[in-house]
């Protein structure tokens, strides 16, 4: 009997330590490459989005207005995570309503392994929600996007 009850106090320890959960920082879960779902109204939008654990963000974004023409953006940024704020400053974009420097500021709605949602801050934009693309390299989309701005800057001179 004595025995039975040691067995039982090691199987309630050892079972406890089988559930500890270890902690990721969302940091190193944000690092990868998301694909931005559809948000359901306004124009068209397929984009992907790579985050570096260097800190780079390199955005590729097209988007379909209602007349069906296509929109190629790109954005190379910088970013970082603050009290739950996924902060990103323009580096270099094509586009006029987002000049470099200007901080971008998403609120983290969730983020695990495999969905991250944010709101930007502000005004009431729509939940943005994202799937991540497990085994692609962040590093890869910061390539399109240092190739596709540099054909633009070569064409425009």
């Amino acid at each position: 009997m004595k025995y039975c009850s040691l067995l039982a106090g090691v199987a309630i320890v050892l079972s406890g330590c089988a559930s500890t959960e270890v902690k990721v920082k969302p940091e190193d879960q944000i690092v990868g490459v998301w694909h931005l779902k559809d948000y359901g109204s306004g124009n068209y939008e397929y984009s992907q989005l790579g985050f570096t654990s260097s800190g780079r963000k390199c955005v590729v974004s097209v988007s379909m207005n209602g007349n069906g023409i296509p929109v190629l953006d790109y954005y190379d940024n910088t970013w970082k995570i603050k009290n739950g704020v996924l902060e990103s400053t323009v580096g270099d974009s094509p586009s006029s309503s987002l000049p470099k420097g200007y901080l971008i500021k998403d609120n983290i709605k969730q983020l695990n392994a495999n969905e991250l949602v944010v709101q930007m801050d502000g005004y009431g934009a729509p939940l943005e929600k994202h799937q991540k693309l497990h085994g692609v390299n962040p590093e890869r989309i910061c390539q399109l996007v240092e190739n596709y701005a540099g054909s633009l800057k070569r064409n425009n001179t």
